[in-house]
């Protein structure tokens, strides 16, 4: 190695007080500078670390080594005398991208019952002339209410008045009213099965109730009901709601909030649930009896 003169045409660094660089034996300073694209030999650094010299004007330009105690990305200690980091890091996630997607973990994504996506987007009310003969008759006598109420034997309980059971159960919903006090006309039940028309009758279904989802909710909407509360398993299966639905639960369906009770007939007996069905019905229906 060897102190050569440093170029005339250098006038600036002189005048700064730089004198000689410090270039690899053989260097020669007054040659015709090489291309941009041919590479230049390393230059040592002060340190012992090794730099790569900067085509230009500038000259070369060492960076500075690693201190001692100083931690690496791998989690190295740097001690001096280590090798220069490169001069450009590379690119790394933005601070909001590293939050959003952590490594190694897929980001989250909230999913979206089928319901929600298809049946309530897709679906609208069929007019009543399609609906069958038992349907449009009920919808005549049925008055509108903003809360529609059904069960499973509310269909029998309309069309035949000696029904099995119909009077404790009409007892107790009119209780059950009463203890909502909500104002006159609020109310109203559209029933989840009804007896097939007579010449659609089989020898197997002179009693039976057929449940027919479309109508029900067409009749539902028709009725200008708000929502929709539905008192057991059966008739949460008749209505094609999700099956896992349970007591005291809600959920929009077809355009509709849907509330989820025990069997009337089951809260007969239960005497200890009625206080939380009530107190849940109190809460649930506060926006919607307004």
């Amino acid at each position: 190695m060897a102190f050569a003169y440093v170029n005339p045409l250098s006038a600036l660094w002189q005048r700064r007080g730089l004198s000689s660089l410090l270039m690899p034996q053989g260097f020669d300073a007054f040659a015709a500078p090489q291309p941009e694209s041919v590479a230049r030999p390393p230059v040592r650094g002060a340190a012992g670390g090794t730099a790569t010299a900067y085509a230009g004007r500038q000259g070369a330009r060492p960076e500075a080594s690693g201190q001692a105690g100083q931690t690496g990305p791998a989690g190295q200690t740097g001690q001096a005398g280590q090798a220069a980091r490169p001069p450009h890091r590379a690119a790394q996630p933005s601070q909001g991208a590293a939050r959003t997607a952590p490594s190694g973990i897929a980001p989250r994504t909230e999913a979206t019952a089928p319901e929600t996506a298809s049946d309530s987007r897709l679906w609208k009310p069929l007019p009543p002339h399609v609906w069958p003969a038992p349907w449009r008759q009920q919808l005549e006598k049925t008055r509108p209410g903003l809360i529609l109420w059904t069960y499973w034997n509310l269909g029998l309980d309309l069309s035949d008045p000696q029904a099995e059971g119909r009077l404790e159960r009409r007892g107790f919903l009119q209780k059950l009213l009463q203890d909502l006090a909500h104002p006159a006309g609020t109310h109203t039940f559209w029933p989840a099965g009804l007896p097939a028309a007579p010449e659609d009758r089989t020898p197997d279904q002179e009693d039976a109730l057929m449940p027919h989802a479309d109508a029900f909710w067409s009749g539902a909407s028709g009725l200008g009901a708000r929502g929709v509360v539905v008192m057991g398993s059966a008739a949460v299966k008749a209505l094609g709601l999700p099956p896992g639905l349970r007591p005291l639960q809600q959920t929009r369906y077809k355009g509709h909030m849907v509330w989820v009770l025990w069997d009337v007939d089951y809260m007969q007996r239960e005497d200890q649930r009625y206080a939380s069905m009530l107190a849940f019905l109190r809460q649930a229906l506060r926006q919607v009896a307004r």
